[in-house]
């Protein structure tokens, strides 16, 4: 596995995984962006953002803005140890980490197991609950 910083010929295969409704029911946003949106926002980035490589094919992308840090895998590639493998490696330069998560996520699971507290910070999206998560080494 190989994490590398996003530039914009990956924009398309982000949008695909982003734009999934296997993705983005488990985002705060939820909203579909087209590949100009996408384009602009990218233009604009203040934090970095990863691609991840698995034998030189992309499979997902992390996610950073300060030091909270997400990730979405391709749904042909879920369910493969990828999004673990990603976290390992990205969090070993960081001190501290947070994410959000549905409480209803899968991937909650995935939190706990790297480490991930659930913090006193939660709020309602689209009717379900969003917890706070940190991690400290």
């Amino acid at each position: 596995m190989e994490i590398m910083p996003l530039t914009e010929e990956y924009l398309e295969f982000l949008l695909e995984v982003r734009n999934h409704d296997s993705t983005r029911q488990f985002l705060e946003n939820d909203s579909i962006f087209n590949i100009e949106q996408c384009k602009e926002w990218f233009n604009n980035l203040k934090s970095p953002w990863y691609i991840i490589l698995v034998d030189s094919n992309p499979v997902g992308y992390i996610r950073t803005n300060g030091n909270e840090i997400g990730c979405d895998i391709h749904p042909n590639h879920r369910r493969k140890g990828y999004a673990k493998m990603a976290y390992q490696k990205i969090m070993e330069n960081m001190d501290n980490v947070t994410l959000w998560v549905f409480d209803d996520n899968f991937a909650k699971d995935l939190y706990i197991s790297l480490g991930f507290k659930q913090l006193n910070e939660e709020k309602t999206i689209r009717n379900r609950k969003y917890i706070k998560m940190g991690y400290e080494k």
